[in-house]
């Protein structure tokens, strides 16, 4: 009984240390090779032998190849990447996430699946393009303040300032824009929904002030808990930008659970 016992203990402490060793890159852990699936301390993407030019490493010490092509958006727009990027260029952080999700290479350690499944149990796909984007969100597409977005102001800089004060949600909270001052506009990637870096835990501020983790899903940078029937975290997530299809735009105001 008591080496019963003491195989019981060995493998709970086993199962807890794996448990432990879950990381908050998730999927993006790229079977254990982590930071070194995406950046490279040395030679840019020559360094990591994705048959990219050295020079990828200028941004964000960036080592993969990055894809030069036009892509059709949704509505049949159009955006352009390149395959270098200086550090201000505000389309590097859809251009970078393309040079995997592109879907015309296959990465070492994609499967062409989402890790995490649907509520309804789907893992959808990532090769983003393999059908065109156009049934994508848009991205490389300014945000524009109008009465169906949220209110405020932009600077020169392509700098959002949000005026809105209803008690509920009163600013986007956790979304990312990048202002591009060559325009002054202030644009929507791909992470600015997305933080690649976490895929199950978002730093999110609430309504109050305060900052707080909360369950998310898919890297989406924010409140999206898939796992609560009774929450409304994923939708209030895209009312983030989406004003008009907020309770606030209609006068009610309901707290996110």
């Amino acid at each position: 009984m008591k080496k019963v016992l003491f195989l019981l203990v060995i493998a709970l402490f086993a199962t807890g240390m794996a448990l432990a060793q879950t990381d908050i890159l998730g999927a993006h852990n790229v079977s254990g090779h982590g930071c070194a699936s995406c950046h490279a301390p040395h030679n840019g993407a020559a360094g990591n032998v994705t048959g990219g030019a050295s020079a990828t490493g200028d941004t964000y010490l960036w080592g993969r190849g990055l894809i030069a092509t036009t892509y059709t958006g949704f509505g049949g727009t159009t955006f352009t990447t390149a395959s270098a990027y200086s550090e201000s260029s505000v389309q590097f952080h859809t251009a970078a996430c393309l040079s995997c999700h592109d879907g015309s290479i296959q990465p070492a350690g994609m499967t062409g699946q989402s890790f995490e499944a649907t509520p309804d149990g789907a893992h959808p796909n990532t090769y983003l393009n393999s059908d065109t984007l156009a049934n994508d969100h848009p991205v490389d597409v300014a945000y524009n303040l109008s009465s169906y977005n949220w209110p405020g102001t932009i600077d020169v800089n392509g700098k959002i300032t949000f005026t809105a004060t209803v008690p509920a949600f009163s600013a986007p909270r956790s979304v990312r824009f990048y202002g591009d001052p060559a325009t002054g506009k202030a644009m929507v990637e791909c992470s600015t929904c997305h933080n690649p870096h976490s895929m199950n835990v978002a730093r999110v501020k609430l309504a109050d002030g305060t900052s707080a983790n909360k369950p998310t899903a898919f890297f989406i940078r924010g409140w999206y808990d898939l796992g609560n029937d009774a929450s409304n975290s994923t939708t209030q997530f895209c009312r983030s930008c989406h004003y008009s299809k907020s309770n606030e735009y209609v006068g009610q105001s309901v707290a996110t659970n």
